[in-house]
């Protein structure tokens, strides 16, 4: 009598090798590509310049959860969360006096690229360093804080004194939140989402900056 066949082992499925997680990173160039989330922080700007002035800007300011003022009404939890962790190049003069703008600390926002040195000459050393936006804004009022228990003021920092903390971090300028057509859209809709016609505005605009 002939002995049955042995059944054979089955095989094992190969293991697929694990995929390495993908870290996105952000930066201040994917942000001013979304439009409405860059008018928006342009809104928030605009209302920690005239929060004294301006009723809208104060009541909008009063309704934030955050203490960087970056949360609701202006951005979505997820809008803040992404806002916080984009990434930015600090360009830092190791020589920095008082005769530098004191709130913005005289540090200039760039896109990121990896730590160097920039330049060194007789007078000072110029460096780039990487920050998210979280970090450079609580690094840069920690340094005004400083400044002013030095000079022996001790007022409490105010909304309109982040102002330009805020401009130098988003590397955006004064002006920009002068321009008629940012205050006509802000006086008409508030937060609200653009027009296309808006939008189209927007990137035309972006791209006469670029062209420059």
């Amino acid at each position: 009598m002939a002995k049955p066949k042995p059944k054979p082992m089955p095989k094992q499925a190969a293991q697929k090798p694990k995929e390495a997680l993908q870290v996105t990173t952000t930066t201040l160039s994917d942000l001013m590509q979304d439009a409405s989330l860059w008018y928006k922080i342009h809104v928030l700007i605009y209302d920690l310049c005239n929060i004294k002035t301006d009723p809208s800007s104060e009541s909008r300011t009063l309704l934030t959860t955050d203490e960087l003022y970056i949360s609701g009404p202006y951005f979505t939890a997820s809008e803040s969360i992404l806002i916080k962790a984009t990434i930015i190049q600090d360009i830092r003069n190791t020589e920095i006096t008082a005769e530098n703008d004191e709130a913005a600390g005289g540090i200039i926002t760039v896109e990121a690229t990896p730590a160097e040195t920039l330049a060194t000459t007789r007078d000072f050393t110029v460096e780039r360093e990487t920050r998210t936006i979280e970090e450079a804004i609580k690094e840069r009022l920690a340094g005004f804080f400083d400044k002013r228990r030095a000079s022996g003021d001790s007022r409490p920092c105010g909304p309109h004194d982040m102002a330009p903390i805020y401009e130098s971090v988003f590397g955006i300028q004064h002006s920009e939140l002068q321009d008629e057509r940012f205050l006509g859209r802000l006086r008409r809709s508030g937060l609200a989402e653009s027009t296309e016609k808006e939008k189209d505005s927007l990137k035309e605009k972006k791209k006469g900056k670029k062209g420059r």
